[in-house]
C-alpha cells in the first residue's frame, strides 16, 4: 500500500501563475512531498513524473494504494493536505454550498457535490476506485468522475473546511486557511500576500512582533522568486552574527550592537521564506542551534572586552549568568513542549503577555540600546543578566502552574493528589482552583 499524489499541469485556470515565488504546480508538488507521498503523478505535463493520460496514471497505481488528488491551479493550506492525507478512508474536503458564490466569489465554478456541499479541490481516494473509473472513463473528466464514484462508497467522509481548527501550534497563533484559485496576475499577487501573511509566527517578543514583520515580509517578497534558499539566508545571518561577536570582542561596541539588532529581523526571514515557498530541509532545525551559539558567543565576546577594562570586574561571571539562565529558560520550555505537546510561552494569557516583554535576544539588545547611548556599556551588560534571571524565574513559576493543570486534566489521580495535599493556609478558592 502506497500514498500516491495525482496533480494536473497545463489544465488552464491559471495553473502556470507564480505564487510565493514558485508556480502553483511546483507548490502542490512540494506540499504533497511534505506528507511523504511515495509517488507523484502529473497529468498533462512534462517531466519525469508526467503521465500522458488518465489511463497511464491508473496503470501506475495499485488497488490498495490511496490517491491524494488536488485540483489544478489550487493554492491550498498545508494543514488541509496534512489532515486529508492521513485519513484511512476516502475523504473529500468540502466547502458549505449555500450562498457560496455570492459570499465567496473565489468558489464560483467549484464542483457541487449536492445541495449542501461544494468540493474544495482536494481529496483522498482508493486506488481501486480510480483504476475502475479510468478504465471506463471515455471522454469524461477524471477528477469529476472519480469524485462522483467515491461519493457512493459507504465509508466516505466529508470534511467541512469552514469548521477547520485554525490554531497552528508551530506558528503559535490562529492562522486563517490559505485557499485560493488565482485566475490572473492580480489574483496571484493577492495569493502571494496571503501566503506570506500566513507564514508569520505569533506569540513573539515586542521587537519581533512590531518592528521585524514589515522588514521580513519585504525581504521575502524580494527573495521568493530568486534561487536564494532559506539555508543560504541562515548561513548569511550566522556569518553576520560572527561579525557582531568579533566587533564586540575587539571593542567596536556600536558596530557589534548595530549588527546584533540588524540580525534580528534577518533571523526571521529564513523560516518565513521556507514557509512561503514550501521549501524545508532536515537542516532547518539547526538554525535554532546556530542562533543560540551566536547569541551566547556575543555575551562571551562582550565579557572578554569588559574583562580588559579595569572598571569592569566580574564580566565573565555576568556573561555566565546571562547564558546559564537563558539556557535554563529555553530548556524548561522545551521540556514542557515535549511533555505536553504545547508551547509554554503560549500556554495561556499570562504567558502570551509576558512573552512580549520577556528576556530574549531581541529584547536583550534593544534594552542595551539606551545604555549604549548613555555610554553605560557595562551597566547595560549587567542589566541583561538581571533581565535573564527575572525571565527564568517567572517562567519557572508558570511551568509549575501549567504542569499542575496539565497533569490534573490528564489524570484524576493527579488531580486528587493536588486536592488532598493542598496547603490549609491558602484561601479555599485558590486551593479548589488548583
Amino acid at each position: 500500500m502506497a500514498l500516491v499524489a495525482v496533480l494536473y499541469a497545463d489544465e488552464g485556470g491559471g495553473s502556470d501563475l507564480t505564487v510565493g515565488g514558485i508556480s502553483m504546480l511546483e507548490r502542490q508538488i512540494r506540499l504533497v512531498h511534505r506528507v511523504k507521498v511515495d509517488r507523484v503523478l502529473v497529468l498533462g505535463g512534462g517531466g519525469p513524473d508526467a503521465c500522458a493520460s488518465s489511463a497511464a496514471a491508473a496503470a501506475a497505481i495499485a488497488d490498495d494504494d490511496m490517491v491524494l488528488m488536488l485540483a489544478p491551479g489550487l493554492v491550498i493550506d498545508e494543514r488541509i493536505i496534512d489532515m486529508i492525507a492521513t485519513q484511512p478512508v476516502t475523504t473529500i474536503a468540502c466547502w458549505p454550498g449555500d450562498a457560496a458564490e455570492t459570499s465567496h466569489p473565489e468558489r464560483k465554478g467549484l464542483e457541487r457535490i449536492d445541495a449542501s456541499w461544494l468540493s474544495a479541490g482536494v481529496a483522498l481516494y482508493r486506488g481501486q476506485t480510480l483504476i475502475k473509473v479510468a478504465a471506463s472513463l471515455g471522454d469524461w473528466d477524471l477528477a469529476s468522475t472519480v469524485l462522483r464514484a467515491s461519493l457512493a462508497e459507504p465509508d466516505v467522509q466529508l470534511i467541512d473546511l469552514a469548521k477547520f481548527e485554525l490554531y497552528a501550534p508551530a506558528r503559535r497563533r490562529a492562522v486563517p486557511l490559505t485557499w485560493a484559485r488565482p485566475q490572473s496576475l492580480a489574483d496571484a499577487r493577492v495569493a502571494t500576500e496571503t501566503v506570506i501573511a500566513a507564514a508569520q509566527k505569533g506569540c513573539l517578543d515586542w521587537p519581533a512582533a512590531f518592528i521585524h514583520p514589515p522588514i521580513e515580509d519585504g525581504l521575502v517578497r524580494i527573495l521568493a522568486p530568486t534561487p536564494i534558499t532559506p539555508n543560504m539566508v541562515t548561513l548569511f545571518v550566522f556569518v553576520l552574527g560572527i561579525g557582531a561577536g568579533v566587533a564586540f570582542a575587539t571593542g567596536w561596541l556600536w558596530t557589534g550592537l548595530v549588527l546584533a539588532l540588524v540580525s534580528g529581523p534577518l533571523d526571521g526571514v529564513d523560516g518565513k521564506l521556507a514557509r512561503t515557498r514550501v521549501e524545508f530541509s532536515r537542516f532547518g532545525d539547526l538554525e535554532h542551534v546556530l542562533d543560540k551559539v551566536t547569541e551566547y558567543g556575543w555575551y562571551l565576546c562582550l565579557a572578554g572586552h569588559f574583562a580588559n577594562q579595569s572598571a569592569a570586574s566580574g564580566a565573565w561571571a555576568v556573561a555566565m549568568l546571562i547564558i546559564l539562565f537563558a539556557l535554563a529558560e529555553s530548556l524548561q520550555g522545551e521540556f514542557y513542549r515535549r511533555f505536553t505537546g504545547a508551547q509554554l510561552d503560549d500556554a495561556g494569557g499570562f504567558e502570551r503577555r509576558f512573552r512580549i516583554i520577556s528576556g530574549r535576544r531581541n529584547t536583550f539588545f534593544w534594552t542595551y540600546l539606551p545604555f549604549a547611548a548613555a555610554g553605560a556599556w557595562y551597566a547595560g551588560f549587567q542589566m541583561i543578566a538581571i533581565y535573564s534571571v527575572i525571565t527564568y524565574f517567572t517562567m519557572q513559576t508558570r511551568l509549575f502552574v501549567r504542569l499542575q493543570g496539565y497533569g490534573s486534566a490528564q489524570s484524576p489521580r493527579i488531580a486528587a493528589n493536588f486536592t488532598r495535599t493542598a496547603y490549609a493556609f491558602l484561601p479555599a478558592a485558590k486551593r479548589s482552583a488548583s
